[in-house]
């Protein structure tokens, strides 16, 4: 007759497992939705803070140029290069083949730039005209002078 193998390890020498914490389905709920509240909250500051100095001449050249989608920015890209003044807008004509009327709308946007802003405080004053063509790559082209030049009333693009 054989005798069954020795336990080396005996059952009452080890702890007992402490219970798991449970978590409420009721407070995971709520903390997403604190934490949605907060992230919407810090958007909505970054938004203010990084578009309120530029939401005068926003609005003014989407007031003068209907459905142009405007959009300003300014400060350093990336914290790096130039200080710029970045403005951006759509216009239903291709602004290569077209000199005259690219010529008036920047004229009349560096017009309400200098109203609205301190062009003198940027190094570099950009103008994107964006012509959209369905169902085809959007054409670009950019304008570029030096802050204090388009700063100037007597400045013609």
């Amino acid at each position: 007759m054989s005798q069954p193998p020795v336990n080396s390890a005996d059952d009452s020498t080890i702890p007992a497992r402490p219970k798991d914490k449970v978590v409420s389905g009721r407070a995971i709920v709520v903390a997403m939705f604190l934490l949605g509240l907060v992230l919407a909250s810090l958007l909505f500051v970054y938004f203010e803070f990084n578009t309120r100095p530029f939401r005068p001449l926003r609005d003014a050249i989407g007031r003068e140029f209907k459905r142009s989608r405007p959009n300003v920015e300014g400060g350093r890209l990336k914290g790096r290069g130039a200080m710029t003044l970045r403005i951006t807008l759509s216009v239903p004509f291709d602004p290569f083949h077209d000199d005259s009327k690219s010529k008036d709308v920047l004229a009349r946007v560096l017009d309400l730039a200098r109203q609205h802003q301190d062009l003198t405080r940027y190094e570099k004053c950009e103008v994107n005209l964006i012509h959209f063509v369905p169902e085809k790559t959007a054409i670009t082209k950019t304008f570029e002078w030096p802050g204090a030049d388009a700063a100037k009333a007597d400045f013609v693009p």
